[in-house]
């Protein structure tokens, strides 16, 4: 059974794309806190708030952990780790979209490279990671689509725009961009490898 959380770092407009028990990440849990949405956990070094803030993410977390400022891993890889250890999943991760570059590219290889169930997502972006197995897609608002190798794969497309057959995709390899679903249901088959996929929309639509 799935047991779906979030979990909302410091570049999260609100909650509205929240699911599942809410975990804040620093600044993030003041998002939480000032929306009035209770969190499990509020996690991270929050030398971002001032003494009041932190009083209030305190009113509304259930379990609050302070880090020290200095540490080898991010707000957010912690907030990863505690909820994977909760046995949370999907976990996703909103606000860490935008911002400081090397923040987003942080963000980006919790998703590509720690291998847990994580799904980063904003308004018109979405992006997860697919290990090797048959995928189910169906059409929604993020109506582009992208397959881009985190390893050597090999990957078969039905009911999609574009469609590939056993095609081995090197890291790299910029073919799978921009692809549309074209049927009710479309079908990714991967034979090996890992992908990232991003679900995408232009603004406006």
């Amino acid at each position: 059974m799935l047991k779906p959380c979030t979990i909302v770092l410091g570049l999260a407009q609100d909650c509205a794309l929240a699911e599942g028990d809410l975990i804040g990440a620093d600044r993030g849990a003041l998002i939480c806190a000032q929306a009035h949405r209770r969190m499990v956990m509020a996690i991270g070094d929050f030398d971002s708030v001032t003494p009041p803030q932190k009083e209030l993410i305190r009113q509304y977390a259930d379990q609050m952990q302070v880090l020290p400022a200095m540490k080898d891993e991010t707000d957010a890889l912690s907030a990863l780790r505690w909820a994977a250890g909760q046995g949370y999943n999907p976990m996703v991760l909103i606000g860490g979209i935008g911002g400081r570059q090397d923040h987003q590219l942080a963000n980006l290889l919790l998703v590509m490279h720690q291998k847990l169930p994580v799904i980063l997502r904003e308004k018109n972006n979405e992006l997860f990671c697919l290990d090797p197995g048959r995928h189910v897609f169906h059409p929604d608002a993020r109506r582009f689509i992208s397959f881009f190798a985190v390893e050597p794969a090999v990957l078969t497309l039905e009911g999609f725009l574009y469609p590939l057959d056993h095609y081995v995709m090197d890291r790299g390899d910029t073919i799978g961009i921009s692809n549309e679903i074209a049927a009710d249901e479309a079908v990714l088959t991967l034979d090996q490898g890992r992908l990232l996929v991003v679900r995408s929309r232009d603004d406006g639509e």
